[in-house]
């Protein structure tokens, strides 16, 4: 079953419903991305096809306020608040959208089938005909967290010129998303004007991306330390944190959609045993929390409890060039065709999508499962002829670094361990925490490595492989794979630019082969019987705790 997102919104209209200025959407291509369900009866795993209801139903009866949720957050911060130089996925879900705010967001709630942008901060924007401009007119209804030394001020234009030129100013991270933006300028109060040295056709999706919260100017001039303390526009303020244990959150009563949002307290405690989880949620001392353990999901929904199903991050393989016997293009050729990648999904993660780089719950530019299998078919004899071609008729020794999140991530690497052995491959597993992983990856310390890359949009992924990427973990350089990136960043007709992204897709494929994402895994939410409006989303997205309310009854 290929449940998912797809679409974008158009990057060329004036957008504001209120004003009837519609958003091109471009339609899933399979089902919704969510499917809220007890999972008992449902299809196969495979990524095979099939479908789901689209979209979780709407809560009944009207949201009732008050009362205190209780999610779960799988991880501690590594690096402090500061959202402009810090890349730390667990950051985003505490501050992206809940105490920052961004000016676009994408769409979610019950019947949303589409990755469609929405105004946040903005009312409206604009897109220049020629792609070098782009034209904001932001609300006047907002206001910052009354916390000193914002102290609940207006938001202007000014705070907005303020975050993006010290993220253009910034020395990791993500600044490379507004790349091209030459200037941001603010002609009055309520206007914020992007000028670019190029069209640069991903732009709109990075602002509605987690990374790209607007802070006040105060923070970004060192009036209080954006490290520590977090005071933005969103609907919740950072009340409390105790290190490792929980954070905590409390309603804004000056959040600009009256009445929102409806809870007045949200704690997050730092949970990362799965039993642990399971336990609390059976007996309701949490309220949300989520697994990528399909039998787990299964248990919990049987019992009673609501099961969101999401297409969630990338299995991500990666084999250095820089390292004997893998500077042969016909070794990693061999390697990608001696492993049954289905057969992978199939038996360790039940739910899966069989995918290329693109993934396809967020890019109509994803290759098909059937074009996934003619581009890298589970081959083991060719394997073995690729191998005596390339000298190795024995095969070799090597080793997987193997970063661990959960069992999944072993049992996978066991399995490639296993497909290899079977072509002569001998390969030893190392296992290695997150951040450990993350460091060797960007140093190039290793033969070949298994992660998950939680990589959301096209443009996204191709970035990892440009040349001075701190993610370019097997240091691609491809003159003809830079140029197709360079064209799709100018193409501004959406069809036009995924037959690009495709094509990149195939000489990744074919004739690199250094960055697999073989699989995208699947994830699942799983919310007690009082949450309701709870929907999911594809990227970090704490807007939408906003609409969650609790029935008690």
């Amino acid at each position: 079953m290929e449940s998912s997102w797809k679409g974008r919104a158009a990057s060329n209209a004036a957008v504001h419903p209120r004003r009837g200025l519609g958003v091109k959407r471009r339609p899933l291509l399979a089902a919704a991305l969510v499917t809220a369900l007890t999972l008992t009866g449902c299809g196969g795993g495979g990524g095979t096809g099939g479908s789901t209801d689209s979209g979780a139903a709407a809560p009944v009866g009207a949201p009732k306020p008050g009362g205190t949720a209780v999610l779960q957050l799988p991880s501690e911060i590594t690096n402090g608040l500061n959202p402009l130089i810090s890349s730390d996925p667990t950051l985003n879900t505490l501050l992206s959208g809940s105490v920052y705010g961004k000016l676009i967001d994408i769409k979610v709630g019950p019947n949303v089938k589409a990755w469609e942008l929405e105004p946040d901060l903005a009312e409206s924007w604009e897109v220049a005909k020629d792609g070098k401009s782009y034209t904001f007119k932001l609300r006047k209804d907002v206001r910052w967290h009354n916390i000193a030394p914002v102290n609940g001020r207006a938001f202007v234009a000014d705070d907005v010129v303020a975050t993006f030129e010290a993220l253009k100013k910034a020395t990791r991270v993500h600044q490379w998303m507004i790349e091209p933006v030459t200037s941001i300028e603010a002609p009055d109060e309520h206007t914020v004007v992007f000028k670019l040295s190029k069209p640069y056709a991903p732009m709109l999706d990075y602002l509605a991306y987690h990374f790209n919260m607007i802070l006040p100017r105060e923070g970004v001039e060192g009036k209080f330390d954006l490290a520590t303390q977090a005071i933005g526009t969103g609907p919740f303020m950072l009340d409390k944190h105790t290190p490792d244990v929980e954070w905590v959150f409390k309603k804004n009563p000056d959040y600009y959609i009256k009445g929102k949002p409806y809870v007045d307290v949200i704690k997050r405690p730092i949970m990362t045993d799965i039993a642990a989880v399971t336990a609390a949620l059976r007996s309701g001392r949490l309220d949300s929390g989520t697994t990528s353990d399909q039998n787990v999901a299964k248990q919990l929904g049987e019992q009673g409890l609501k099961v969101a199903e999401t297409p969630g991050a990338p299995v991500s393989f990666f084999i250095n060039p820089k390292v004997e016997p893998f500077d042969d293009l016909k070794v990693r050729q061999a390697v990608a065709q001696a492993i049954d990648w289905v057969g992978m999904g199939e038996n360790i993660r039940g739910k899966f999508n069989l995918t290329s780089l693109v993934r396809p719950d967020t890019s109509a530019a994803a290759l098909t499962r059937d074009e996934v299998l003619k581009l890298r078919p589970y081959d083991p004899e060719n394997a073995k002829k690729l191998l005596a071609e390339a000298g190795l008729p024995n095969g070799f020794s090597t080793k997987l670094m193997v970063q661990r999140v959960d069992d999944e991530d072993v049992r996978e690497a066991q399995w490639m361990q296993e497909d290899l052995a079977k072509v002569g491959i001998k390969m030893e597993l190392e296992m290695v925490d997150p951040a450990t992983g993350i460091d060797r990856r960007r140093k190039h310390d290793f033969p070949m490595a298994k992660a998950l890359r939680g990589v959301h949009l096209p443009d996204q992924v191709w970035r990892d492989f440009e040349k001075e990427s701190l993610e370019n973990y097997t240091s691609v350089d491809d003159a003809e794979l830079y140029e197709l990136l360079a064209q799709s960043r100018a193409e501004q007709d959406e069809d036009k630019r995924n037959e690009i992204y495709r094509k990149m897709q195939t000489r990744m494929e074919t004739e690199i082969v250094q960055v697999l994402y073989p699989i995208q895994k699947f994830d699942y939410g799983i919310t007690g019987a009082r949450v309701q409006g709870l929907y999911e989303s594809p990227i970090y997205h704490g807007r939408r705790l906003a609409d969650m309310w609790l029935n008690e009854s």
